[in-house]
């Protein structure tokens, strides 16, 4: 036997539409109990305008609506409001006589932006894969890889494609590079501490920044290397240019040096061939000869583009650069004290860079005197310290005022006329390479100290 039911009545019941009969002047004049929620929701009731349901930002949609649906009778139109406060509603609508007759219901969000976040997900994981010049690794427990981009993949030398090495073992990888170690030991270390790390690898002349943090809700550790090699040679082009300025600067004093041991030699020479004993004089001449050797091997040492570090002894260091600076310090009329200690430790370092700083120093000096000042000094010291060795240069020229002292070391802040304002700063960063520390001291009318500490290594 068949039941006889109110069919409208279901479906009304079914739906979560709401309904509204509008007036042609905005007015809402029935609602249904859906639309009633929604009037409450907003202060609003029958009676109250239809616009008053709306945020401002919209409300102008809103009357273009209404006005499409009266200009067009009889005829269906749809509309998507998306409002200020993120929430959606989808409105059809229908005017029919002097009635405005309007269905609706609110979107959720994920049906609206659905098609557009696929869109720009898949353009932000091409981005992140294919185009970002930086790797990335996210890695799980036990160094499990959940993701890995292009960039990561070739860094390590496996190739251009991250991806086929989602859900291998990081430590499975079979590569020959330091840097895989040097991940895998910031990956670890973030694991443990679950803080922060950051650390550089220096291989093959490639410079790379590795920077690790841990999800500690995922217990997962996200890495970013950053190559930061074009940094690293442009910092080198910059010191070889700065090394090239004091080679051709420091070459007057060179040649000054020298004509004096030549013009020993070609005297002896002289008497030798008058006298025609030669054995009296050798002695002599390879001694001048040897000496002459000794300052252009002391020269060409600055102007090498060495790259690695190496321990060295830092009296050995500074000694090769007496001659240097003594040359140097004649052809200005400046008299030039040093004070070197010998040293059991040694220090790590560049030397063709330390070197660099040190001649930076004296062409600084060189400038800082008067040009009619009379005794002129420069002073060269080397001691050791708190298991530092310490490296201390001084003159006395006119110093340095205080408000310029503030800026000392800016990059391109420069008081010379042809200055660029690189020296001093390249000249810390390359002490602070070295683990170091450079201070500057000055007072006007006594003179600049600049201190350059470095740590004992071994």
């Amino acid at each position: 036997m068949s039941i006889e039911i109110d069919k409208h009545s279901v479906f009304c019941g079914l739906s979560k539409e709401f309904q509204f009969v509008v007036t042609l002047n905005g007015v809402i004049e029935e609602i249904n109990s859906h639309a009633e929620e929604l009037c409450t929701k907003y202060n609003v009731s029958t009676g109250d305008s239809f616009y008053a349901l709306f945020p401002f930002d919209i409300k102008e949609m809103v009357f273009t609506f209404l006005s499409e649906l009266i200009h067009n009778k009889g005829k269906i139109i749809e509309e998507t409001f998306v409002c200020c406060t993120n929430e959606s509603f989808q409105y059809r609508g229908k005017c029919v006589g002097e009635k405005i007759y309007i269905t609706g219901f609110e979107m959720e969000r994920k049906n609206i932006f659905s098609s557009l976040r696929y869109e720009s997900e898949q353009k932000l994981e091409n981005f992140v894969l294919n185009t970002l010049d930086n790797a990335m690794l996210i890695l799980g427990k036990n160094g499990h890889i959940l993701f890995m981009n292009d960039r990561c993949a070739e860094i390590l030398g496996l190739g251009d494609k991250g991806k086929q090495y989602w859900d291998n073992s990081f430590y499975d990888l079979k590569t020959n590079t330091t840097i895989q170690q040097m991940m895998l030991d910031s990956y670890e270390s973030v694991k443990i501490t679950m803080q922060f790390q950051e650390r550089y690898c220096y291989e093959d002349e490639q410079l790379y920044q590795m920077q690790g943090f841990y999800d500690e809700e995922k217990q997962e550790v996200f890495m970013v290397i950053h190559d930061r090699s074009y940094q690293q040679k442009f910092e080198n082009l910059l010191i070889y240019k700065q090394q090239m300025e004091s080679v051709s600067q420091i070459s007057a004093g060179i040649a000054h040096e020298l004509r004096n041991p030549l013009s020993v030699i070609k005297g002896f020479l002289q008497l030798s061939r008058m006298t025609n004993n030669w054995d009296k004089y050798y002695d002599t001449v390879m001694g001048e000869i040897n000496r002459m050797n000794s300052l252009l091997e002391d020269f060409l040492s600055v102007s090498r583009k060495k790259i690695k570090k190496q321990y060295m002894k830092p009296h050995e260091v500074l000694a090769s650069l007496e001659y240097i600076f003594q040359s140097e310090c004649s052809l200005h009329n400046i008299n030039f004290l040093s004070s070197i200690e010998e040293v059991d430790g040694s220090i790590f370092i560049n030397e063709t860079m330390l070197k660099q700083v040190m001649l930076n120093l004296l062409r600084n000096a060189i400038e800082a005197f008067l040009p009619n000042q009379k005794n002129k000094e420069f002073t060269l010291e080397c001691k050791s310290e708190d298991n530092l060795i310490k490296i201390i240069v001084s003159d006395n020229g006119r110093g340095i005022p205080e408000e310029i002292m503030e800026k000392i070391g800016t990059p391109f802040f420069t008081t010379k006329d042809k200055g660029n304002g690189l020296g001093l700063p390249l000249c810390k960063k390359i002490v602070e390479d070295h683990e170091g520390d450079m201070k500057v001291t000055s007072e006007v009318g006594i003179g600049t100290t600049f201190e350059i500490s470095i740590p004992i290594k071994c």
